[in-house]
């Protein structure tokens, strides 16, 4: 069921418990994972300082998510980006993913960042238009170097 536009999400932090719900929802950002993964790698993240995950509520289903972190940086001021934004397909389009950005903005802003940035797959043209309508702007185009290490 979708719920209503004029339904207003709960914003809470994200919980080891959300994870069998989360595994629902990563496949419509293209990263499929298991709750196990989920679990593990929420762990972790809160083993570090400057970041922040949490999700969106609609009558106690997740419906939406956002990873925020910092990064601070000796070349600069820092900033704070967003490693994920996600919303149920079937919720987009009622102003969940603004509310999750309005609070990974006001999140950074409280630690001092002056700045928000996100990074958006090159054919995700539906959320390009979405980020601008909300005043992110293009600021550069660059490759994403990857090294994978055997561990």
């Amino acid at each position: 069921m979708i719920p209503p536009a004029s339904m207003s999400p709960t914003l809470r932090l994200l919980r080891s418990a959300d994870a069998d719900a989360l595994v629902g929802l990563l496949p419509d950002l293209g990263y499929p994972a298991s709750a196990d993964q989920l679990v593990r790698r929420l762990a972790a993240l809160r083993e570090w300082p400057d970041q922040e995950a949490f999700i969106a509520e609609v009558d106690g289903r997740l419906v939406g998510l956002c990873h925020v972190q910092g990064v601070r940086m000796l070349i600069s001021d820092g900033y704070a980006e967003i490693q994920a934004l996600v919303v149920s397909a079937a919720c987009q389009g009622q102003g969940i993913g603004r509310r999750l950005l309005e609070h990974a903005c006001a999140w950074a802003a409280g630690r001092g960042y002056d700045r928000v940035r996100l990074r958006s797959n090159v054919l995700r043209e539906g959320a390009h238009a979405f980020y601008e309508h909300l005043g992110f702007d293009k600021s550069k185009a660059s490759y994403a170097f990857e090294r994978a290490l055997r561990i």
